[in-house]
């Protein structure tokens, strides 16, 4: 896995996205898909529309997400995001169609 800034990449066989690249791809300031994410979260489901990953246990693809520079460098948990669930965002804060 090699994660470009703003290219989804494969994780449990879902096409996903990391809130920075989401930051990224829609000109937004630090945080504004994690907010984003924040409001809709109970209308996901965890392991289907998003994957949380911890220090413990995801060290490679943590690893690897930072190595590419797809994550915030002080990021603590990182989210990873499929299709549906930046659709969700997407529809719930008007952000553009990337």
């Amino acid at each position: 896995m090699n994660p470009c800034v703003t290219t989804p990449f494969s994780y449990r066989g879902c096409d996903v996205l990391t809130l920075r690249q989401i930051d990224r791809m829609n000109d937004t300031v630090k945080g504004t898909a994690f907010r984003v994410f924040k409001r809709v979260r109970g209308e996901l489901v965890e392991g289907q529309d998003y994957f949380v990953l911890d220090a413990h246990g995801d060290e490679p693809i943590l690893a690897a997400l930072h190595a590419g520079d797809a994550v915030y460098a002080s990021s603590q948990v990182i989210v990873l995001l499929t299709q549906t669930a930046y659709a969700r965002m997407r529809a719930t804060a008007n952000l553009p169609r990337s």
